[in-house]
């Protein structure tokens, strides 16, 4: 009925007619609001002067310099105070008159120089690095040791902010019962747990509301929104934070900044043996929310560098080391986009060595049978690598004949991670469907796609169906939306609870028709005896149910016990670099299969927006610090995102389904795919126009040119 068909999103018709409801909407009778005193220095001892209106760290975290600082500030923008105002106008005069005592320490920006230790990023640590493992696979010792050539060299995958639309913000009341909390969050079961074990306080509850956007920058909980639920704790008193442009830039949302020094080992036909090098990982400032988050994004940059290749060994000794800049997090991808920026970056530089075409190199290299497993033990487990660029080859050819230069690039990803996920279904009296997911879309239009699956099992109108989440008291629990988890493990807990409620009305219609129930037959929400051809209606049903005291809600819970599920695919660009060093991006061509599609255009909109954010790593975006650790990039001025002029002329999503994934709806996952794929094939295709090597990130025009 529905699964499979572009059904146009659900969700879109209050938002695009104003009625959306943001975090910054929402007005309590008598709110306040707050703002942060913010460090100055990238490390330094501080003193806050204490007077009425003004808190700090010692109110917060008593002793401690996390979340908010107390006696020492590691990152130009923590947050070392609070001023509370009627509104945000008087809050920011305030923090203006907020005296701050800083003896200034030394400090260390560069992560090479701080794996030295000789200056530690916080005085309390022991050392700056975080996370250290020697990552070894196959014989690496003999691909070296085969090798007619060796190639080394130094990528780098830049620190990027991922600038959503709506900052973060949150609105917190305590009414002396409950805590309620309002956050722009991915997931408000995630920050509810985090709340909880923060405050020792069990009576929370977490409602997201509309989000505009996150890109995995508001997975964690912040150390503004822990200040915020302890002074609404405190106070009593209604209280809203809603973070300036400038201080989002300078305080969250940062991600990547990666740089491998990496040796590969081939043979003069192309064949691609081994890979050893390091691998350097810029986490920022101590922060354990953000740096436990980020070091798992370090392993699976690791994870993902073999890409689709059998290459036969590999060693790469891994880092994640503390700097005095601001933390990094989970950035759309988290981690998969700079494992396979480096090994397809690398691949381009073997064929640009050897004088190998860049598409047959991939034909050459490439996983022959699926499922595989990586010489790191990740499981690729199901599909054809090798049919999917031999399609992709026909898109190659035709683009090399057209006026300009062609980058290609290939990727596999792992998503659907756990480790479960929970979905309610339940019928009103008027027969009215309420869904509710304990995941967290926000844009994503996964609403739509749940409503689709819901449909098609009860094989009822998806009009009578309403999808509801992000509010931890409608449902038992949740997980949240981030890895490209929320359609296929989301959507497999909607699955497995509208399969519970059809079975419950099969059961009370058999009831209804004094019949067992391997006597009648559902259809399209209707119960039928087989033999004597009387029949219930979904309606009947319902106002039964009640009636006999059986009830229509339904919770159920999808544990995941499989591993990763694994998209893959093949993304083409045409580019054209004119002579002053300007990069124009004329065509775009995505080849994926990403198993089950349960809405193709949902799917086509999450792959053209990943393609647009990661051209945009390839040719704009990029924060950048001054020698005393301030951000330059603060604002839409400095920090350059894609407008609808740079966007390709023609971005052309195809998918193809050569496999499956193992959970109820088939799906892998199509969310990160484009911001994957599309860094390398961008800096390929550039690199390709100018025949000189590019190792690091965004191309600028003068380096193009010179």
């Amino acid at each position: 009925m529905y699964i499979g068909k572009p059904i146009k999103r659900i969700e879109d018709l209050r938002l695009i007619t104003g009625k959306g409801a943001y975090v910054d909407d929402i007005e309590l009778p008598g709110t306040l609001f707050v703002a942060f005193v913010r460090s100055k220095y990238p490390h330094a001892r501080i003193k806050v002067k204490k007077e009425e209106g003004i808190f700090t760290g010692e109110d917060i975290n008593p002793g401690k310099d996390f979340p908010i600082a107390t006696k020492e500030t590691t990152y130009v923008g923590q947050p070392i105070a609070i001023v509370i105002a009627k509104d945000r106008y008087e809050a920011y005069d305030l923090i203006e008159s907020v005296e701050v005592e800083y003896e200034e320490l030394d400090y260390v920006l560069d992560p090479e120089k701080a794996l030295e230790d000789k200056v530690k990023v916080h005085s309390g640590l022991s050392s700056n690095i975080y996370y250290h493992e020697r990552w070894k696979g196959g014989d690496v010792e003999k691909a070296f040791k085969e090798a007619d050539l060796t190639i080394s060299d130094t990528l780098i995958n830049q620190r990027v902010i991922a600038s959503p639309l709506e900052t973060r913000g949150a609105l917190a009341y305590f009414d002396g019962n409950k805590l309620t909390f309002y956050s722009s969050t991915q997931s408000a079961h995630y920050l509810r747990r985090n709340l909880v074990d923060f405050l020792g306080f069990e009576n929370i509850r977490v409602i997201q509301p509309d989000v505009g956007g996150a890109f995995g920058s508001k997975i964690i909980a912040h150390p503004e929104e822990y200040a915020l639920a302890k002074l609404a704790l405190i106070l009593r008193k209604p209280l809203k934070w809603v973070p300036t442009r400038t201080e989002e830039f300078i305080s969250a949302g940062h991600g990547r900044d990666k740089k491998l020094k990496f040796e590969v080992a081939v043979r003069k036909d192309g064949t691609i043996l081994g890979i050893r090098g390091t691998l350097i990982a810029n986490l920022g400032a101590p922060y354990p929310d953000a740096n436990d988050d980020e070091s798992g994004n370090v392993k699976s940059t690791v994870r993902m560098l073999p890409g689709i290749y059998k290459i036969i060994g590999a060693d790469i000794d891994a880092y994640a080391v503390h700097t005095n800049i601001t933390p990094t997090q989970s950035y759309r991808g988290a981690g998969r986009p700079e494992g396979i920026y480096f090994i397809e970056r690398i691949v381009n530089i073997v064929a640009d060595e050897l004088g190998i075409d860049q598409y047959e190199i991939r034909l050459k290299n490439a996983i022959d049978t699926l499922p595989y497993t990586n010489i790191f033990g990740v499981t690729y487990d199901s599909g054809n690598v090798k049919k999917l660029l031999e399609i992709g080859k026909k898109y190659y050819d035709e683009l090399k004949k057209e006026d300009g230069c062609v980058g290609v690039s290939s990727y596999i990803e792992i998503t659907a991670f756990g480790p479960w996920e929970v979905a309610r279904i339940s019928v009103k009296y008027d027969g009215k469907i309420t869904l509710v997911t304990g995941t967290g879309p926000h844009g994503q239009g996964d609403a739509t796609a749940f409503a689709q699956i819901a449909a098609d099992v009860l094989e009822l109108p998806i009009e009578k169906i309403e999808v509801r989440w992000g509010d931890t008291e409608i449902i038992e629990d949740g997980i949240g939306t981030w890895g490209s988890r929320t359609v296929t493990i989301g959507g497999s807990a909607v699955l497995l609870a509208s399969q519970k409620l059809k079975d419950k009305l099969i059961e009370i219609g058999a009831k209804i028709l004094n019949a067992d129930k391997e006597e009648v037959e559902y259809k399209e929400g209707n119960v039928t005896h087989k033999k004597n051809g009387n029949k219930v209606t979904f309606d009947e049903i319902v106002k039964n149910a009640f009636k006999m005291g059986e009830s229509l809600d339904i919770t159920a819970i999808y544990n995941v016990k499989q591993p990763p599920t694994t998209p893959y695919g093949v993304h083409l660009a045409l580019v054209k670099v004119d002579e002053t060093g300007k990069v124009f991006v004329k065509k775009y061509v995505a080849v994926d299969d990403v198993g089950t599609v349960i809405n193709p255009l949902l799917a086509e909109g999450q792959a053209i927006g990943g393609i647009v954010q990661g051209m945009a790593q390839a040719l704009l975006e990029g924060a950048f610090f001054d020698e005393n650790g301030q951000l330059l990039t603060t604002n839409f001025q400095d920090y350059s995102i894609p407008t609808a002029v740079e966007i390709p002329e023609k971005i052309d999503w195809q998918y193809e389904i050569l496999g499956k994934s193992p959970h109820p709806t088939g799906s892998k996952g199509i969310g990160e795919a484009g911001a994957i794929a599309a860094t390398p094939t961008i800096i390929n295709a550039v690199e390709q126009c100018i025949k000189k090597r590019i190792t690091k990130m965004p191309v600028r025009f003068e380096e193009l040119v010179s």
